[in-house]
């Protein structure tokens, strides 16, 4: 049984999650709305102003992993050099911590944040967050075939529409399209029917919005060469140990014990990639095997792989947080907060 004091912790890191959640998404829609002039005068300042709000957000996420003591430790290619590049990023996907994960990894490079458009399940929409998400105009999947097949056509007008005109860089997608536990059953079956590999620590990816990203986005698409998506990174997210992920939960609460996870990165030009839809399948269930051979390794070995594929792949190392930056930001929270309340109440007290 956990002592009080770590029952006290817990519950008050629970009460300061749930402050977060209902005050800074009040205020961030509140400073849209403060600031929503600028979008008749200038609709690139009004978008970059809601970047910045939004990436203010994810940091605040961010702040929750770092402070339960999750890191994050960093191997293969190198983020930082490659921000500067457009960006598809294909992470694997095991677990509702995935996301927060990301989104530390990504508040961690100032300015990050902001050009980042995720790809995520419609289901996530109708959270706290997901209506966040909605403003910032990510794009929600619809589960289903039906609904999937409707999505890839949706997907296609959202790129040209939303992605170029906003000059988002970077998009994360995940290739799974579902959690380890729930796709894996559906994956063993799929895989025995077709004669592909079976895996244990990832599923075979959906390559459907794949071919709709490279088909808008592509080096073969009729977009101009600044607007044409450059390089392909696919990131393993490899937790302690197979099977026990880290999870919303654990985030909220800091109930688990801190520990490191890894994130490895791999790059691949798109210029390089197969042209048909048939061929680019088979090159991501490769990736996917490759994947596998290295969260097999890491498992049984306890050490992360690394070189596995590239010898001058960078080592791990952990991510650096800002404190100071976490408590600027919260400071602007309560700030915004305070300024919000005073003016409801004077404006209350006008017309009553």
């Amino acid at each position: 049984m956990p002592s009080l004091r770590v029952v006290i912790v817990y519950t008050l890191r629970t009460i300061w999650v749930l402050l977060c959640n209902a005050l800074c998404i009040p205020c961030y829609l509140g400073w849209l709305l403060l600031v929503s002039p600028t979008y008749l005068v200038s609709p690139s300042l009004f978008n970059q102003l809601e970047q910045v709000f939004f990436s203010w957000l994810l940091t605040i996420v961010s702040c929750w992993c770092w402070s339960a003591g999750y890191q994050l430790a960093e191997s293969g290619a190198s983020l930082d050099h490659l921000q500067h590049h457009r960006l598809l990023i294909l992470p694997n996907h095991q677990s509702t911590a995935d996301v927060p994960l990301l989104m530390t990894i990504f508040s961690s490079r100032v300015g990050f944040c902001n050009k980042v458009m995720w790809i995520m399940d419609n289901v996530f929409k109708f959270t706290n967050f997901g209506f966040c998400s909605w403003m910032h105009d990510d794009f929600f999947i619809k589960s289903g075939k039906a609904g999937r097949l409707s999505t890839l056509v949706d997907l296609k007008e959202h790129l040209t529409s939303v992605f170029l005109p906003k000059n988002r860089r970077y998009l994360v997608l995940f290739p799974e399209g579902g959690f380890l536990h729930k796709r894996k059953a559906i994956s063993h079956e799929y895989a025995k029917k077709k004669d592909l590999p079976l895996l244990e620590h990832c599923t075979l990816p959906r390559t459907g919005a794949l071919d709709v990203i490279m088909d808008v986005l592509g080096p073969a698409s009729q977009q101009a060469v600044s607007q044409k998506m450059e390089k392909i990174i696919d990131m393993t997210v490899a937790f302690p140990s197979s099977g026990h992920p880290l999870d919303l939960l654990a985030i909220v609460t800091g109930w688990r014990q801190p520990f490191v996870t890894h994130v490895h990165y791999r790059e691949f030009h798109c210029k390089d990639l197969p042209n048909t839809s048939e061929e680019l399948f088979t090159w991501m269930v490769k990736l996917y095997t490759e994947k596998e051979e290295m969260l097999d390794k890491y498992y049984k070995t306890g050490e992360f792989p690394h070189d596995l594929f590239d010898k001058n792949a960078q080592p791990p190392k952990i991510i650096e947080q800002d404190p100071f930056r976490y408590l600027m930001i919260h400071l602007f929270y309560i700030t915004s907060v305070i300024m919000f309340y005073t003016i409801i109440m004077t404006a209350y007290q006008l017309f009553t």
